[in-house]
């Protein structure tokens, strides 16, 4: 190309040429564009998961710019986006003007549905704990009214025992409500202890126990739910390290006894962890634990925590 070109009256002109800041600006308008379509080539649906993610992953109420940043959304359109969720009241807004989680996400993901979803994928690792702690496995969450039962699986020589499953109680009465407690909210705490205390239990002494539960990793109760039962429990964290359940090991008082504690536990977190990475990374469970007995099926009597003792028959 020329540098040059005849002017109307024969004059030469130069080709005209951006300064340095004119080009500078048009880079970054370049830029600019390639990040707009990066961020506006998500889904409606997408960006709303996004932001619903953020906040469950939040430590406390987010600021809209908060928000918009942390998903890589314009302000305009993670404020359209939340407007739509807020309408909905999947998200509500506090007195500060900042966002939450609404009640109608809460409601979905405390509700029988949500339930029995965790069941369904707790369920393989309850199995594979059941056979190898010969012993009934369950797995339990805290709720408004206690803590809840959601599925149990229970070895073979533990067939004829009913169990609780479904059923909701008192927290301080079973090692998976102490977990639950423990592992929990400052709230949750605080109430329990109040309600504890209404029901003439030392609340002071439950606080111990509670402590104790955090210090250890896992609690220990014996008679709580029925005289002749006895129960141990871990907890099942989030990614973020909050008490999203709690897996227990039940069994008769005579066949869980604080002897056996320890190595009860010990393969009670080991499918609290095998869960807690199936809920917090996706991946799939059903692969057997090394060195728990991974050869056993649920409900065969083998394991690798066999016991001489046997309840009576």
């Amino acid at each position: 190309m020329q540098d040059e070109i005849n002017g109307r009256h024969g004059a030469p002109l130069r080709r005209w040429k951006p300064s340095f800041c004119i080009r500078l600006r048009l880079t970054a308008l370049g830029d600019k564009k390639g990040r707009d379509v990066a961020r506006t080539d998500r889904s409606a649906v997408a960006k709303a998961l996004d932001l619903l993610t953020a906040l469950a992953d939040a430590d406390g109420p987010m600021r809209l710019s908060e928000l918009a940043e942390r998903v890589d959304l314009h302000r305009a359109t993670a404020y359209r986006s939340l407007a739509e969720l807020t309408a909905r009241n999947f998200v509500a807004r506090d007195e500060n003007d900042r966002y939450i989680l609404g009640w109608a996400l809460l409601r979905m993901a405390q509700g029988p549905a949500a339930r029995h979803a965790l069941g369904d994928v707790a369920r393989p690792v309850l199995s594979r704990l059941a056979a190898d702690v010969d012993r009934i496995a369950g797995i339990e969450v805290l709720e408004r009214e206690g803590c809840r039962v959601i599925e149990t699986v229970r070895s073979e020589r533990y067939q004829r025992f009913l169990g609780f499953g479904g059923e909701v109680f008192e927290p301080w009465r079973s090692a998976s409500g102490l977990v639950l407690l423990a592992f929990g909210g400052a709230e949750q705490r605080e109430g329990a202890l109040e309600r504890a205390a209404e029901a003439g239990l030392d609340a002071r002494e439950l606080a111990a126990r509670l402590d104790r539960t955090a210090a250890t990793g896992f609690a220990y109760s014996a008679g709580g739910l029925d005289p002749l039962i006895a129960d141990v429990a871990v907890p099942v964290l989030e990614a973020r390290g909050r008490c999203r359940a709690a897996i227990s090991v039940t069994g008769f008082v005579q066949d869980l006894s604080e002897a056996t504690v320890e190595e009860v536990s010990e393969a009670a977190r080991a499918a609290a962890r095998e869960l807690q990475d199936v809920l917090n990374n996706g991946n799939q469970a059903g692969q057997p634990r090394a060195g728990l007995g991974a050869g056993a099926e649920a409900g065969d009597g083998r394991g690798a925590y066999e016991l001489t003792a046997r309840p009576g028959a």
